[in-house]
C-alpha cells in the first residue's frame, strides 16, 4: 500500500479506468507502483510502457536473469514487494 494520496482501481473513472484497465489486460494485475502514479494517468501509462520496454520478451537478458535482477534489488532495498 503506498502512503500518498491515489486513487483506487475501484474507484477510477474515465482516462484513468482506462489506464487501469489498459496496465491490468497487459500485466495482468495493477502493481503498487502502478496505483502510485494513479493522479495522472498520463505517467501511469508511461511508467508501464518504460517497464514494458526494459522487461519485455525481447529484453536480453531473458525473464529468469530479469526476475533474479528483481529479487536482488529487492532484497537490497528491504522490499517485501
Amino acid at each position: 500500500m503506498t502512503w500518498i494520496k491515489t486513487i483506487s482501481e475501484a474507484e477510477a473513472t474515465g482516462e484513468l479506468a482506462q489506464a487501469y484497465g489498459s496496465i491490468r489486460l497487459q500485466n495482468g494485475s495493477v502493481s503498487n507502483i502502478s496505483e502510485a502514479a494513479s493522479l495522472n494517468p498520463r505517467v501511469m501509462l508511461a511508467l508501464a510502457e518504460l517497464r514494458s520496454a526494459l522487461r519485455g520478451p525481447h529484453c536480453a537478458l531473458g525473464k529468469l536473469r530479469q526476475e533474479m535482477i528483481a529479487v536482488l534489488t529487492s532484497a537490497l532495498h528491504r522490499c517485501t514487494y
